[in-house]
């Protein structure tokens, strides 16, 4: 039987622990989200927001 891969909401801490984030961009985040007065999650989900929305994979108008 072949391993499906399980929906995010039911990932496991230590799934989360196991995405590792070079150095260089974990540093471009933490200033971003300096800059932007942002949480690092919502920094995270902004950038993702913005780049799914320019590549096609998110529709709808931005959030306000």
């Amino acid at each position: 039987m072949a391993d499906t891969p399980r929906h995010a909401a039911e990932a496991s801490p230590s799934d989360e622990e196991a995405f590792h984030i070079p150095d260089e961009i974990a540093l471009a985040l933490t200033e971003f989200a300096a800059v932007e007065e942002l949480s690092r999650g919502d920094a995270i989900c902004l950038i993702l927001r913005d780049y799914l929305r320019v590549k096609g994979y998110l529709k709808g108008a931005p959030p306000v």
